[in-house]
């Protein structure tokens, strides 16, 4: 019975460390108001230095988003722990309040011993929190791509490897858009906590404790290059095998979002171009374009499975098509097997997933037949499902990250 690696792991870093700069703003909120709200971030200071779940989930409104995430993913982070201060807030400063539709966006400074924490929090009208983010005071240092570039894969499992650099060691690297950034193998690289953000690992078989970070001085793939940036580590022992050995990591999202990737699997080839300004200039004879949104870091769009349609997310480093469920597809679902191994690279999990061959899968009008799916609801997707290795399998497949479209001959 297979493995399924559909290795859907946000790694969603959600407080920057940073130096303040710049004065303070104006308020433009009442003196009650302001009083309530600083009482709150007060609160939310002391639950923070105390790492108590419970005093900050009483600080927060009906839903919180936190960066973005939606509120389920958002809470069981911050139960996790994945905002904890590095180090005890002495004391902090409101930089500015303005009124929205929704309540109050509050920008505050949380001083830290040796450094600050610069948050932008949403209030609801009942000054309870709605969303938690940071505030960057500089650009992150970002994947660039001079020109066009092709590169050959390995395919292991239906999964794609190709050859990389990470500071200076060579190896196979996954190319996986269901990772939100460069994640680096335990068994090559070290976790180095110093500057470490807090942050959050979500895989198929939910959330995990991260296993730190490593910083990365020089990333190269190809003509795809970045400089200063931090890889998440992750456990590869499962996937990692001598055809694809040192397997140093995985590409993620992070790495590609500039740009338009084409899997080309009949020719074992990656090709990828960079795509400025969200350039307009798309595939010559492409059979169909479809239009995406991003669910947090991944490109999610509408397919019809047999008679229903589902919201699915596409992710190169699934081995295996996902559903939740069959509810409303019993009858165009064939029962193949039943797989008890989930994996997401690393330990493997006791769940049980049903494999089955679904006979038509439609994505933007063409229509594939005899779609491999397990049925296996992935923690806190919402009830989506996942297109992995099998769609590339098919075809001829780019992605293109700033047009937000995935192309299919």
């Amino acid at each position: 019975m297979p493995d399924i690696r559909a290795c859907f792991r946000p790694a969603v870093f959600l407080a920057g460390l940073v130096l303040f700069q710049g004065g303070c703003g104006s308020l433009s909120v009442g003196g009650a108001s302001r009083r309530e709200i600083r009482a709150v971030l007060e609160r939310y200071a002391e639950a923070l230095n105390q790492r108590s779940a419970e005093k900050l989930f009483g600080l927060l409104g009906e839903t919180v988003q936190v960066e973005g995430m939606t509120d389920d993913l958002s809470r069981a982070g911050l139960k996790s722990g994945m905002h904890w201060p590095p180090s005890a807030i002495g004391n902090f400063r409101i930089l500015s309040m303005a009124k929205t539709a929704w309540g109050t966006d509050v920008k505050a400074v949380f001083h830290m011993r040796g450094t600050m924490l610069v948050m932008k929090i949403g209030f609801d009208e009942a000054q309870r929190i709605r969303t938690i983010d940071p505030v960057p005071l500089w650009e992150a240092p970002q994947a660039k791509v001079a020109e066009a570039f092709s590169s050959p894969f390995v395919e292991n499992k239906g999964l794609l490897f190709v050859r990389g650099k990470v500071d200076g060691r060579t190896g196979f690297l996954l190319v996986d858009t269901g990772s939100s950034g460069l994640l680096l193998n335990r068994k090559y690289f070290t976790r180095d906590s110093r500057n470490e953000l807090p942050g959050l690992t979500s895989t198929v078989q939910g959330i995990k404790t991260p296993l730190g970070t490593c910083p990365v001085r020089s990333f190269q793939w190809g003509g795809l290059r970045a400089d200063g940036i931090r890889g998440q580590l992750h456990d590869f022992s499962v996937m990692e095998v001598p055809a694809i050995t040192p397997l140093l990591g995985a590409i993620g999202h992070g790495q590609l979002k500039n740009c338009a990737v084409v899997f080309d699997w009949k020719s074992r080839r990656i090709d990828v171009r960079p795509v400025a300004g969200g350039n307009a200039t798309g595939p010559r004879g492409a059979k169909a374009v479809v239009p995406f949104a991003y669910f947090l870091h991944a490109p999610a769009f509408a397919v019809r499975i047999g008679d229903k349609t589902c919201r699915m997310i596409f992710d190169s480093g699934a081995q295996i098509n996902l559903v939740p469920n069959i509810n409303g597809i019993e009858g165009h679902f064939r029962k193949v097997d039943a797989v008890t191994k989930i994996s997401d690279g690393g330990e493997i999990g006791k769940e049980t997933a049903l494999l089955g061959l679904i006979d038509e899968t439609c994505v933007g009008g063409i229509r594939y037949r005899g779609f491999p799916y397990a049925v296996y609801e992935v923690p806190y997707l919402d009830g989506q499902g996942i297109l992995g290795s099998p769609l590339i399998q098919k075809g001829m497949v780019e992605v293109n990250f700033p047009r937000k479209t995935i192309s299919l001959w």
